[in-house]
């Protein structure tokens, strides 16, 4: 080929494709295009948009951005005959863009292809490393973190990982532990490399020293000891002072900031103070707990805590333990006051409100007269520590206690009887006495008794009132019976000593029954009665009459009704009961009606036409003499009797005869005018065995 210097070159390089590809490097080969020579200009992030000038010379690094640059991004790395370029000092997973163009010319004179060179893009292989720890804000005693290493990467190869823990120590291993010596900020750093392939990532890892803290009782204010009372006989309060003690250098200058936080074990705390006081509002023993927290930049580190134990003495009054009389009746009233603490040597001295007092654990006391009284103890045990206590007791009179409404006798079964009391709010108790309402029943035969207690501000009283329930002479006179007319009966009951009356005016055991109507008994007996009845009904020996034997249409029904008190019915064709019955088929039919006051039978023969019984009258006729409808005639299974033809005027046309039921057309003998003409016929109908009278009218037409 011959090459003509300095002339433009026509044929472009191509087939550009790489050859190899890491992190930082990349190798491109390619096919020469027709110049003596050739540029590669490589371009960070965007395309190459510089173009070479002709007649000027570009110096080449293979490292990107040592050659010559036409802008921040773009660089010369090759410049030469040849076909291949390895290209160093690349960024990790970025685009590159790369154009090649071909030159002739030597010396001074240079001629650049600058329109349709070629060019290529390609990205850079990555590797990105990261590593969490475990804990990174650990306390220097007992540390140990453990750093769990992570990372991508577009190129294979082994990753070498080193790791730095900024104390002297380092390590090989992708995921180590360490403990440091020291507390202090470590900046750990992991540096993880491959085959031109390198990443770098630092972390810090801090370690607290240990706080040391400790408190005590303030021994200068007096009575601030570990046991106090809960109340002073001085009326004071408990208090209790704490002075903290605490080596604050062992923090360190990395960690010179410490909290502090009072837990005073009754639920109160208290934050950032150095000393604490507190005091309680109830008895018991109590654990005040220090604790102190190193922190940094807001993190807490390392935690130490204190405890002290104080105890709370309980006032010496257990008003539990306290027995006494609230209220007594004036009469004979003795008030017992009792503590029944088992401190046999604490002191109590008792006020009880009426200008007298008395010491002891038990003492005893009578008021003169009725009215309020405040009692008042006071308390100190052994320890010093002191109570005091009040309430109030009562002397009322003698309450006025009774109720009314309670029978001196009963009937068993009788109403409820309301008890009115003269003092409200008492409790009932006794025999058959709702204890709620105060309400008596008498459902108990014999004595009962009745009480009713009231309470007065503690005073009690209790009337009782008594009464007899007596029995109820009670009897049966059974269910409701019937008897025969003209007939009666006995009816009995038990007499003994009772009284006994009847409806018939009988005052015996017994009575006799000849009629219907209600009849009663009562008897009377301790002042208690009682009556019970029944319903006599006089009933008739059964009558049957099934009626006369019978010829019926085919549509006819024989209704037959058959009744009678307290009967039985047999039917010959299986039939059961009594009453109403309707009879649609042909047979003959037989019941026996029986009861206690005697029996009665029939039968009827009954035989029921295959067809309806009606009447069939004709609308027209013709009289032509054809033998086909030449006289108006009715028919039917009916016995006709009188048939009428009339004109338009009413004149009557035609009449039957005794034997004749038809009109032929004429009248006078002469043939009727075609037209309408009127008709009236008179039959009976055949129903159930008799013959119902019928009248049928209308219109008929002679055709002629």
């Amino acid at each position: 080929m011959v090459i003509l210097h300095a002339q433009t070159p026509t044929v472009s390089a191509s087939g550009i494709y790489e050859d190899s590809k890491y992190c930082s490097q990349i190798t491109l080969s390619w096919t020469s295009g027709n110049g003596s020579q050739r540029i590669v200009v490589a371009s960070k992030g965007a395309a190459v948009t510089s173009l070479p000038a002709n007649n000027n010379y570009y110096l080449e690094n293979d490292s990107f951005g040592l050659g010559h640059s036409f802008s921040a991004n773009e660089f010369v790395v090759y410049n030469g005959t040849g076909n291949t370029v390895v290209i160093e000092l690349l960024e990790s997973n970025t685009e590159y863009h790369f154009a090649i163009f071909e030159y002739n010319g030597g010396g001074t004179t240079f001629s650049y292809q600058t329109t349709g060179y070629s060019t290529f893009i390609d990205t850079t292989e990555d590797l990105t490393i990261d590593f969490t720890i475990d804990d990174p804000h650990q306390c220097e005693r007992g540390n140990l973190s453990t750093f769990t290493s992570s990372f991508t990467q577009t190129v294979s190869g082994a990753i070498n990982y080193a790791w730095d823990f900024d104390d002297g120590a380092s390590s090989n291993l992708q995921h180590p532990t360490y403990s440091f010596t020291n507390f202090d900020i470590y900046n750990v750093v992991l540096t993880a490399s491959t085959y031109r392939c390198i990443a770098t990532v630092t972390r810090p890892d801090s370690v607290a020293p240990e706080p040391i803290v400790s408190f005590g009782l303030d021994n200068t204010i007096s009575g601030n000891v570990q046991q106090q009372c809960l109340l002073n006989a001085d009326g004071s309060s408990n208090y209790f002072k704490f002075i903290k003690v605490f080596d604050g250098s062992s923090l360190g200058t990395s960690f010179s900031r410490y909290r502090n936080y009072w837990d005073f074990g009754d639920g109160t705390t208290d934050f950032g103070v150095g000393n604490g006081n507190v005091t309680y509002t109830s008895s018991g023993t109590y654990t005040v707990r220090l604790v102190t927290v190193g922190t940094h930049n807001d993190i807490d580190f390392c935690i130490d805590s204190f405890d002290f134990i104080v105890e709370v003495r309980p006032k010496p009054i257990d008003t539990s333990l306290l027995a006494y009389d609230t209220a007594h009746c004036e009469n004979g009233n003795i008030f017992s006051f009792v503590n029944n603490t088992p401190d046999l040597a604490t002191i109590c001295m008792w006020d009880f409100g009426d200008g007298t007092t008395d010491i002891g654990l038990s003492v005893n006391h009578s008021y003169g007269a009725s009215g309020k009284y405040e009692v008042t103890l006071e308390v100190e045990d052994v320890n010093g520590c002191y109570d005091i206590f009040q309430d109030s007791v009562e002397v009322v009179p003698q309450p006025n206690n009774d109720f009314s409404g309670l029978a001196v006798r009963y009937c068993l079964g009788d109403p409820i009887s309301i008890l009115i009391p003269t003092l409200l709010n008492g409790t009932w108790f006794g025999d058959n006495v709702d204890p709620a309402t105060g309400e008596f029943n008498p459902i108990q035969l014999g004595l009962n008794t009745i009480s009713h207690a009231v309470e007065e501000s503690g005073c009690k009283d209790t009337v009782i009132h008594s009464t007899t329930v007596f029995p109820v002479p009670n009897f049966e006179l059974g269910i409701d019976t019937s008897i025969c007319i003209g007939t009666d009966f006995v009816r009995r009951i038990q007499k003994g000593l009772s009284n006994v009356s009847w409806s018939t005016g009988a005052s015996d055991s017994f009575t006799t029954v000849s009629s219907d109507g209600i009849l009663w008994a009562e008897k009377i007996e301790g002042g208690c009665s009682f009556r019970d009845s029944i319903r006599v009904t006089e009933i008739r020996p059964p009558s049957v009459n099934l009626g006369i034997d019978s010829l019926l249409c085919g549509d006819g029904i024989r209704a037959v009704d058959v009744r009678a008190s307290e009967a039985t019915y047999s039917w010959n064709d299986g039939y059961s009961g009594g009453g109403l019955r309707n009879i649609t088929e042909t047979g003959v039919y037989s019941v026996t009606v029986v009861n206690k006051c005697g029996t009665a039978s029939d039968d009827v023969d009954l035989e029921f036409l295959p067809y309806v019984c009606d009447i069939f009258i004709p609308s027209a006729f013709s009289p032509n003499g054809d033998g086909r409808n030449d006289v108006f005639r009715p028919s039917g299974n009916v016995e006709l009797l009188s048939l009428q033809i009339f004109n338009r005027w009413g004149e009557l046309l035609y009449q039957n005869s005794e034997t004749d039921f038809a009109w032929d057309g004429f009248y006078q003998n002469s043939e009727a005018q075609m037209g309408h003409y009127y008709f009236i016929i008179r039959y009976l109908l055949p129903v159930d065995g008799t013959q119902l009278p019928k009248t049928e009218g209308g219109v008929l037409y002679l055709i002629r």
